[in-house]
């Protein structure tokens, strides 16, 4: 049976639900707020011929049907990139993951020594209580790693003590980052010894030539060209349920036409306060304490030499607020107009209508090149440019209670046959590229079977870290 579906967002998840539906020859509409960009956060921005990410999108995934997706659109412009990532800690860059003989030779003697008594100290008397991030990094890592390693950035990153933040995000994302086996690699190292059973985190991982948005520019044109439809600088305002149908408001006043299903990439706490018939006073108090953490992007473009060799480096420093550092000629040196262009993204975490987020673009730009100074890492005067990208809904927070509220919200969801909710922000999960591609195709099967068979509030429930791999 042919159906309308409608898709909020024309992120990685709304845009994989609209190709894989209209490949099924289903309408399908999909409304997205940007005026000009695909792709959400894995969009790819276009700035005087420099290309940059809203953040750093790599393509690896254990799922062998979400990489056959990506490589058979974008064949011979995916790349394979050797990962180059690195910490800068106390003036000075240790490889991420973490490497026990750098510990040992770059850093001083008796603080090595002090996290390696406190990680042994852990293993013998561990602690039994693991109910927030504090207490689960310092059960496996020990308090010294903590402190050093986890507690400061972390804390950047998302704004709020790590005690106050659900031990669900570290098993999410860090969970197989083995220290026992680091330790054990590196001695073999010095040992010349080989060993290539497993690797903490993957060493290399694709990417397209011109950054993600290349794949959703993709795909965005073969859901037009399927006769599919995307409205752009179109924002939702409300969905409403009409006998078993659905429609949207958009903040223009213009109304969709019916549909049968509808599939929302919005952020979780909007959609429900959009639901008309109103829900359950319990249900829009649940979602009203989500909160998310924005992010912002100061992308800095200048002609001259490119001073360090990474990806991205992680910034352990409390004289800035920059949290990372993108390269982005070194994700793919078409993402510049030259092999002499240079473009850094620095990357902030901050609060949607905090004084940060309210900092003009011109006072971003000055705090950027200041801290960009404050580090050592060098720029170009020739041509120097730049770029502000906010984001008011990257990342959804974890606090203590969140998981409490969110299973509520899923039960009230439930009930609803043809609604939808897939991806990073309409799940409230803080899922990878992969993952949101995942959720889309299973919501996509639930709509051609006419049931919900497959539950995408599953996909990347099972504490295991997607860039865990064994060779």
């Amino acid at each position: 049976m042919k159906k309308t579906v409608i898709i909020i967002g024309a992120g990685p998840a709304g845009l994989t639900s609209a190709l894989l539906l209209a490949r099924e020859g289903h309408d399908v509409i999909v409304y997205e707020s940007d005026k000009e960009y695909v792709g959400g956060l894995s969009r790819t921005v276009l700035h005087n011929g420099y290309r940059f990410d809203i953040g750093g999108h790599r393509f690896f995934t254990k799922e062998k049907v979400v990489s056959d997706f990506w490589e058979k659109i974008l064949q011979d412009d995916l790349l394979r990139r050797k990962r180059t990532s690195r910490i800068f800690y106390k003036k000075t860059f240790l490889s991420y993951p973490l490497n026990p003989a750098e510990l040992i030779f770059k850093l001083n003697p008796l603080e090595t020594a002090g996290f390696i008594l406190s990680f042994f100290k852990v293993k013998m008397f561990p602690r039994k209580r693991k109910d927030n991030f504090e207490n689960w990094i310092i059960s496996n890592f020990g308090q010294k790693l903590y402190q050093a390693f986890f507690q400061s950035y972390t804390e950047k990153v998302w704004g709020m003590e790590c005690s106050k933040i659900s031990s669900d995000w570290a098993v999410q994302r860090i969970n197989n980052l083995n220290i026992t086996a680091l330790i054990k690699k590196t001695l073999m190292q010095l040992l010349r010894i080989k060993n290539n059973d497993i690797k903490s985190l993957i060493e290399e991982f694709d990417y397209p030539k011109l950054g993600p948005g290349m794949l959703w520019e993709k795909v965005r044109d073969e859901v037009e060209a399927l006769g599919g439809t995307i409205v752009m600088g179109a924002k939702v305002n409300s969905i409403h349920q009409i006998n078993a149908q659905w429609k949207v408001s958009l903040s223009n006043g213009e109304e969709s036409p019916l549909a049968n299903d509808i599939i929302s990439t919005a952020p979780l706490r909007e959609l429900i306060k959009g639901i008309n018939p109103q829900p359950p006073d319990n249900i829009l108090k649940a979602v009203e304490s989500f909160s998310y953490r924005s992010f912002v992007t100061v992308a800095i473009m200048f002609r001259g030499r490119n001073h360090f060799p990474d990806n991205w480096i992680y910034i352990h420093d409390p004289r800035v607020k920059v949290g990372r550092i993108q390269n982005y000629g070194n994700w793919s040196a078409a993402m510049t107009p030259g092999l002499d262009c240079v473009c850094y993204g620095l990357e902030y975490f901050c609060q949607r209508d905090d004084d940060f987020w309210k900092l003009t673009n011109e006072e971003l730009f000055e705090l950027a090149k200041k801290e960009l100074d404050i580090l050592g890492l060098k720029y170009s005067q020739e041509e120097l440019d730049y770029k502000v990208i906010k984001s008011p809904y990257a990342y959804p927070i974890y606090d203590l209670s969140y998981k409490e509220r969110l299973i509520q919200v899923q039960e009230y969801l439930n009930q609803f046959s043809n609604l939808h909710p897939i991806g990073r922000s309409g799940l409230h999960r803080y899922n990878n590229q992969d993952h949101s591609i995942k959720t889309a195709m299973l919501a996509s099967e639930n709509i051609r079977l006419g049931h919900k068979k497959f539950n995408p509030w599953k996909v990347n429930q099972d504490a295991e870290y997607i860039e865990e791999i064994k060779l």
